[in-house]
């Protein structure tokens, strides 16, 4: 009985598979196939970044840097103390605050700025009148004030604050490297290989 199954099984073990069709050979059907080969065009959409100068105009500031000096308070009236440092100076009955902005140009062109001060000592406020300068590219340019005053009993300085009333503005132009997305269709040929029958 092993026999007669080990037969069986053997006889199973698989169905042959067709003989491939070599080209010009008729099938069962009495077909007569080959490879045919064509050449077909293929559009494809390539994309690349593509950069560009272009100029560029408007209305911009200045590059300056600002630099506040220590404020100066002197005794201008009370025989040996003029010229002295007010604080050193009890009795004194005139004094002057001087106030100090020093403007640095760090633009490639020639701005004005414009500068303000005010004083204020108790109750009482002074305002100056405003500065205006010209200064060149890299130059440098100090706003200088001062103000006269009473310090009173106790001495009492004044305070001082600066500010700019007006900054440079110009027009100008200058180019910038800008990139875009470029797109286009590109045709290529590949080789198809197709059978026929017939």
């Amino acid at each position: 009985m092993v026999t007669v199954l080990v037969m069986f099984l053997a006889g199973c073990n698989g169905v042959p598979a067709a003989p491939e069709m070599q080209e010009g050979e008729e099938d069962e059907s009495g077909l007569q196939c080959r490879n045919v080969t064509e050449e077909i065009p293929v559009v494809e959409e390539i994309c690349e970044e593509v950069s560009y100068t272009e100029e560029v105009c408007g209305i911009r500031k200045l590059e300056y840097a600002a630099t506040e000096l220590p404020k100066v308070d002197l005794c201008v009236r009370d025989g040996p103390c003029v010229g002295e440092p007010l604080k050193n100076c009890p009795d004194c009955d005139k004094a002057m605050s001087r106030c100090v902005l020093v403007i640095t140009n760090e633009d490639d062109k020639e701005g004005t700025w414009e500068v303000g001060a005010n004083y204020t000592i108790g109750a009482f406020g002074f305002n100056k009148e405003p500065v205006s300068h010209s200064i060149k590219p890299n130059e440098s340019f100090a706003f200088d004030f001062n103000q006269l005053y009473a310090p009173g009993k106790p001495i009492n300085s004044a305070r001082c604050e600066l500010f700019i009333m007006e900054e440079p503005m110009i027009d100008d132009c200058h180019d910038e490297t800008r990139t875009v997305l470029e797109c286009r269709n590109v045709t290529n040929i590949e080789t198809v290989v197709t059978e026929v029958c017939e």
